[in-house]
């Protein structure tokens, strides 16, 4: 293997959890991993997020993820009323999610998560919704 090679290889781990199956590392730092899955959530296929060592997700964040995962319903409901106050004075109408977004991610920390939303028409907006205990505490929305 050339020295290029080397340089620029990603190593990828992956590991098999319990409750999330089959996952793979999205990035190593040290031995810090963000470890990646792909589910249904909200009637979208998503990413997870979810940090954790070589071994093992962090079971702090787990626990915050399988809270999430296990009551959508909650946050779906959540997750409406943030982004109808983000749509309040806007001259877009907010619908519903489904005719909006598309919900692309669950993005795991220790406090709680991310939802991060991708807006159908102006494909490069994304929405972020933090959550703590399952309540919706703020929007950021970013543009790329």
């Amino acid at each position: 293997m050339g020295i290029l090679t080397k340089l620029f290889s990603k190593e990828v781990l992956k590991i098999k959890d319990s409750d999330l199956g089959t996952i793979r590392s999205k990035s190593i730092k040290g031995s810090k991993v963000v470890w990646v899955s792909h589910r249904k959530f909200l009637g979208f296929e998503i990413e997870i997020l979810i940090e954790g060592n070589k071994n093992i997700v962090s079971i702090v964040q787990k626990e915050n993820l399988l809270k999430a995962l296990n009551n959508e319903t909650e946050i779906k409901s959540e997750s409406t009323k943030a982004l109808e106050e983000q749509y309040k004075n806007t001259e877009i109408e907010f619908t519903s999610i489904e005719e909006l977004f598309d919900v692309i991610e669950i993005s795991v920390n220790d406090h709680g998560f991310d939802l991060t939303f991708q807006e159908i028409q102006g494909e490069n907006i994304f929405l972020n919704v933090h959550f703590k205990n399952n309540k919706q505490f703020g929007v950021s929305t970013e543009e790329y």
